[in-house]
């Protein structure tokens, strides 16, 4: 901790003098400009991927606490539909799919199964700051074990997909059982260092596991590894509350099984902008929607 605090007080000293800047300049770009507004549903001319499809039952499932909209990233989306911009950029690659939404008021959208949560978990830690937050992530994991779809899917309502490589994420599930997205972030070490709502790890992995991030998330009905991990990050949530990353490192370790880690491209946040092949996009952080030009 000693030698974060002096590296903190170098970097802090670097910019005082302009010897460095808090962040790279991003490059100039020119993306034509993405909003909710028009819409069309994307037509698959792919005989292979409409048959795969078609023998598999889809469903995304969002978890929304609070009747308050916040979004940690930054972003203001209080004028927007609760679900999106995630939930309208979904149906156009997936018109058919179910839609599922876990609450603890009476949020009604249409084509949306309310799933009311009436007396959520963690009612005895409601003091903590980020409660509502924990909340969120407890039913993300359990949404997904609850789910009765060949691929279920957790995800934030601040996503916009941007094109039809979305339908790898259904692949890759497929294939490899459950999948959560990479991180910029790097070792457990770095994330407690640096990272809101964190709890030590005291395993003996020393720290150096790899962080992770929640959305999206995915499990394939098959994978009995998949079902073991969400149900340890279940029940380490609510054995000790935080920030989710370090929950599912906690569950990994536990269970001796491990995700397969969908690369950036499907997660795109800020630090991130400009890497090419993007599937997704974290709008809910602005540096992202200004970049590739998204209009929220």
């Amino acid at each position: 901790m000693i030698g974060t605090l002096i590296w903190r007080l170098k970097e802090a000293a670097a910019v005082l003098l302009g010897k460095k800047k808090t962040q790279s300049e991003m490059p100039k770009q020119n993306f034509p400009e993405k909003s909710l507004k028009g819409l069309k549903p994307f037509r698959i001319s792919d005989d292979h991927l409409n048959d795969f499809l078609s023998g598999l039952s889809i469903e995304f499932i969002f978890s929304e606490f609070n009747e308050n909209r916040v979004n940690a990233g930054g972003a203001d989306l209080s004028h927007q539909l609760r679900l999106d911009p995630s939930l309208s950029t979904l149906k156009q690659y997936f018109p058919e799919a179910k839609y599922t939404v876990y609450s603890d008021f009476d949020l009604k959208i249409d084509g949306v199964h309310l799933k009311k949560v009436d007396n959520p978990v963690l009612q005895d830690k409601k003091d903590l700051k980020r409660h509502f937050y924990h909340l969120a992530d407890y039913y993300k994991f359990q949404g997904m074990l609850e789910s009765e779809a060949d691929i279920a899917i957790s995800i934030d309502s601040d996503m916009f997909v941007l094109n039809e490589n979305i339908y790898s994420l259904i692949y890759l599930t497929d294939k490899f059982g459950f999948c959560v997205p990479n991180s910029s972030a790097q070792s457990m070490n770095f994330e407690i260092e640096t990272s809101l709502d964190t709890i030590p790890v005291t395993d003996d992995s020393k720290g150096f596991g790899t962080t992770s991030n929640i959305t999206p998330m995915t499990l394939s009905k098959k994978s009995a590894a998949g079902k073991l991990f969400y149900e340890k990050c279940c029940e380490n949530m609510e054995k000790e509350p935080s920030r989710a990353s370090i929950v599912m490192w906690k569950a990994a370790w536990e269970s001796g099984v491990y995700p397969y880690f969908l690369p950036k491209e499907f997660c795109v946040c800020r630090g991130n902008e400009g890497l090419g092949n993007e599937v997704i996009l974290h709008v809910g952080h602005p540096t992202v929607a200004e970049f590739y030009n998204v209009k929220l």
